[in-house]
């Protein structure tokens, strides 16, 4: 299966020729050639997510919008459904009330933070799976810590019911060196693998200069032994006329299921 994570780029029409508007044609044409299992989208808006369902009727797109009202800017995982199954999915915000739509950690910014988490089943193979789709705060470390914390206790609630291999992928907003990346990877109760970690770049900025710290801040991750069935891992670096997929470069994993 191909999987891979996509930071949209929210802003429909107002950053020139890299507006989504002008983008959409460039990403039509490459999930179309491309087609992975699961996309797990950020930065998604009404307006855009509207334009996506039509582009790609072949996916179960399962997700939220992350304010008080649910609208606004959210999280969405599109599924093959030739392919795959969705059992279950819900989001959360990541705060000390995850059911209280557009609650957040004191000391996040002011934007709520949510998280899609989505079971699927291989119609051929069987194989069950739970992705966990995220944006982490934009602001503070403090607060990443904090939502990847909510995160990983939500997964070991899911576990403590079914344990399942687990794919938690998505915007970190932290670098490599960051106390989040550290605490992902130093986290003991369901061992975590970054399969993106030989990745230097995620975050290219329309190609333009760059913030070291925030040159790398997407990331894949996995459990329950997928890391077993990684058999490639990179980038998608279409560009058209100056025009990119978006101001990320989405990241994709392909596993090969029947190693596990």
């Amino acid at each position: 299966m191909k999987i891979v994570t996509f930071n949209l780029r929210c802003v429909w029409n107002k950053e020139g020729k890299n507006s989504f508007i002008h983008r959409a044609g460039l990403i039509y044409d490459k999930i179309s050639r491309e087609m992975p299992d699961v996309m797990a989208f950020q930065e998604c808006t009404p307006q855009i997510m509207e334009l996506m369902e039509k582009m790609f009727p072949e996916y179960a797109f399962c997700g939220q919008y992350r304010s008080k009202n649910y609208w606004g800017e959210g999280l969405f995982v599109a599924v093959k459904k030739t392919d795959w199954t969705v059992l279950s999915y819900e989001s959360f915000w990541l705060s000390p009330t995850p059911y209280v739509a557009g609650s957040r950690f004191p000391i996040q910014s002011d934007c709520p933070r949510i998280c899609n988490v989505v079971q699927i089943r291989g119609k051929e193979s069987g194989k069950m799976l739970r992705i966990f789709n995220v944006h982490l705060d934009h602001i503070s470390d403090e607060a990443r810590i904090e939502g990847i914390k909510c995160l990983l206790e939500k997964m070991e609630e899911f576990n403590a019911r079914l344990a399942l291999p687990a794919v938690i992928l998505g915007d970190f907003n932290a670098g490599p060196e960051c106390s989040t990346i550290k605490y992902c990877n130093e986290y003991e109760k369901t061992p975590l693998c970054d399969v993106t970690k030989d990745i230097p770049l995620t975050y290219h900025g329309w190609g333009g200069v760059l913030i070291p710290e925030w040159e790398k801040i997407d990331y894949i991750y996995v459990s329950g032994g997928l890391e077993k069935a990684l058999a490639d891992v990179g980038l998608w670096k279409d560009v058209s006329d100056g025009i990119y997929l978006s101001d990320h470069y989405p990241v994709y994993a392909d596993l090969d299921l029947e190693k596990l």
